[in-house]
């Protein structure tokens, strides 16, 4: 930038000026300057919303809305589970949780949904069928 000039003359009134200053706005430089600053705004909203709909890395499964976990290389990510290794899964734990409980003696099967209920039960607590 240049270097600040400290003195000023009006050509019109013919005088030194010590000390100028800006002519005050009127209203409809106020309005040009808002619409200038509505339609920036305006204008930076639509690389916004371009940016998170379009180009950011989504990180939530489509699926189950789960966090996801990224990796490198293909090499790098565990195998995908199939339906079934995931019931077989949930019957071994489902085993191991009634093997540290209580023992087989106390349970009973479900006559309509085949679930495993206490003998104790009144309700199946997966159908709500009264036994």
């Amino acid at each position: 930038m240049g270097k600040k000039k400290p003195y000023a003359y009006c050509t019109t009134c013919e005088k030194e000026i010590s000390k100028p200053n800006r002519k005050s706005m009127d209203s409809m430089y106020y309005t040009v300057w808002i619409l200038i600053i509505i339609a920036s705004i305006g204008f930076a909203i639509i690389p916004l919303l371009i940016y998170q709909f379009i180009i950011k890395k989504k990180i939530f499964c489509p699926n189950c809305d789960s966090i996801l976990v990224f990796y490198s290389t293909p090499e790098e990510s565990p195998e995908p589970k199939t339906q079934i290794k995931r019931i077989l899964k949930t019957i071994e734990t489902e085993k191991k949780e009634k093997a540290e409980g209580e023992t087989d003696e106390d349970y009973m099967f479900c006559p309509f949904c085949q679930k495993e209920i206490t003998k104790q039960a009144e309700f199946c607590p997966n159908c709500g069928v009264k036994i």
